[in-house]
């Protein structure tokens, strides 16, 4: 089922719209001669690489990394502004959450051995129900949250990537997450660093990304219905966790995930607060 997600009212409340039609424009206009570069780049190194010395291979590959930054930059950069626009389209079907966590950790492997760092599989020995969601959109945001938590992970590290039932609160969701042991966040960072151009920040290291990578992740969790949170502490890694709802075809029975607070009006509410008065009084 192919549907648009509105999200005008994004651009409404930030006033970007006209940036993120000339955003669309031009990253449009780059996209091609990017992609066209870097798989040249790709092809050259492949063609002389055996004839090239060190101090050459190593260029050639920094220029070939930048390239896939900028590739990076320019994506994100075209679905930001998709987002802005509202013409997000996300393709919903029921799938295999399991599934996904193993095509993420695999395609991460050569990296983390190159860091010296273990990626660990978290899930449960029973079977998991599926998830209403794009797997692509789901990759990319494991995708953006990995990337991160290899980054500021030292050797001998670990990153893990796990799912599991969400309860109370989450109830009616799968919750991912993705767990380092790096130095942490710093608590005033927590919520900032989702907010658009702001980069991950742990003990005083910057990350080179773009800063649009985990604003472009809160998005995407919550065109599914989700919601994304970080949570640190110094010296004790961080985790990045989020909740995806579950297809209505494996619930037992019908939830509404992240139903609306019970709203009280009239006596109940005037007793209520004379009553929280008394206590306030007293303590």
């Amino acid at each position: 089922m192919n549907q648009t997600i509105e999200t005008r009212g994004m651009a409404e409340r930030t006033g970007k719209a006209p940036e993120s039609i000339m955003a669309s424009y031009l990253t449009h206009e780059l996209r091609a001669p990017v992609t066209a570069i870097k798989l040249g780049l790709e092809i050259f190194e492949e063609q002389v690489a055996e004839r090239l010395q060190s101090d050459e291979k190593q260029m050639l590959h920094l220029a070939i990394k930048n390239t896939g930054r900028l590739q990076g930059l320019v994506n994100d950069i075209m679905d930001y502004t998709k987002v802005l626009a509202g013409k997000m389209s996300l393709d919903f079907v029921s799938c295999d959450p399991q599934a996904i966590i193993d095509e993420v950790v695999e395609s991460f492997q050569a990296w983390a051995i190159s860091k010296g760092v273990r990626l660990v599989k978290e899930v449960p020995t029973e079977h998991l129900p599926r998830i209403k969601a794009e797997p692509r959109r789901i990759i990319q945001v494991l995708t953006n949250l990995i990337s991160n938590a290899l980054k500021f992970t030292p050797a001998r590290g670990t990153v893990t990537i796990g799912v599991r039932m969400g309860k109370y609160e989450h109830a009616g969701t799968l919750v991912f997450r993705v767990k380092d042991t790096g130095p942490g966040i710093p608590q005033e960072h927590l919520e900032s660093i989702f907010e658009t151009f702001q980069q991950s920040v742990s003990n005083g290291k910057q990350s080179d990304g773009t800063g649009l990578g985990l604003t472009l992740a809160r998005s995407m969790v919550q065109l599914h219905g989700g919601r994304i949170w970080a949570e640190s502490w110094k010296g004790l890694g961080a985790t990045f966790s989020f909740t995806i709802p579950i297809a209505a075809e494996d619930l037992a029975e019908p939830i509404e995930v992240y139903a609306k607070p019970v709203e009280y009006h009239g006596i109940f509410v005037d007793v209520y607060r004379k009553l929280h008065a008394v206590l306030a009084a007293f303590f």
